[in-house]
C-alpha cells in the first residue's frame, strides 16, 4: 500500500529524468570510446543515482542521511556488479582493457533502473514521519 504518493511521484519523476539522461548520454556516445567522450560515459554512471537523490531530498528533506547513504551505495556498488555481469555474459569483452564494454554500460543502466525503482517503492510504502509532516506544514505556510 502506498502511504506517501507525493514522495512516490517526485522521486519517480527525478529518477526517470536521470535515467533518461543516462540513456541518452550512452546512446549519443555510441561505439566511440575515445577519451573525448569520457564525460558522456561518466554521465551514464552518475545520472540515475543523482536524480534519485535529488527527488528523495525534495520529497523528504528530513531523510537526507538515508538518501545520501542509499544513493551513494547504489552509485558506488553498481559498477562492480555490472563488471561481474560483463565477465559472465561477455568474457572476451571483459578481458580487454580498452574496448566497447557495451554489456557493462547496459548493465549499469538496468541496475540503476531496478535499484531506483526499488528505493522509490520502499520509501513510498513507509509512513510519513512527523518530521516530514511538520516540514510540509511549514512549507505551506510560507
Amino acid at each position: 500500500m502506498i502511504r506517501d504518493p507525493r514522495a512516490l511521484f517526485i522521486m519517480l519523476l527525478f529518477m526517470l529524468c536521470g535515467w533518461t539522461l543516462a540513456l541518452t548520454s550512452f546512446a549519443l556516445v555510441g561505439d566511440n570510446r575515445a577519451p573525448t567522450v569520457a564525460r558522456g560515459l561518466a554521465l551514464t554512471v552518475v545520472a540515475t543515482p543523482l536524480g534519485t537523490l535529488f527527488g528523495w531530498l525534495i520529497s523528504r528533506r528530513s531523510e537526507w542521511r538515508l538518501a545520501l547513504a542509499c544513493c551513494g551505495a547504489v552509485y558506488f556498488f553498481t559498477p562492480f556488479v555490472a563488471a561481474r555481469i560483463e565477465t559472465i555474459l561477455a568474457p572476451e569483452a571483459a578481458r580487454q582493457t580498452v574496448g566497447q564494454h557495451t554489456v557493462y554500460f547496459v548493465s549499469v543502466l538496468a541496475l540503476h533502473l531496478m535499484c531506483g525503482l526499488g528505493l522509490i517503492w520502499w520509501r513510498s510504502r513507509q509512513p510519513v514521519t512527523s518530521a516530514v509532516q511538520d516540514e510540509r506544514i511549514v512549507t505551506r505556510r510560507r
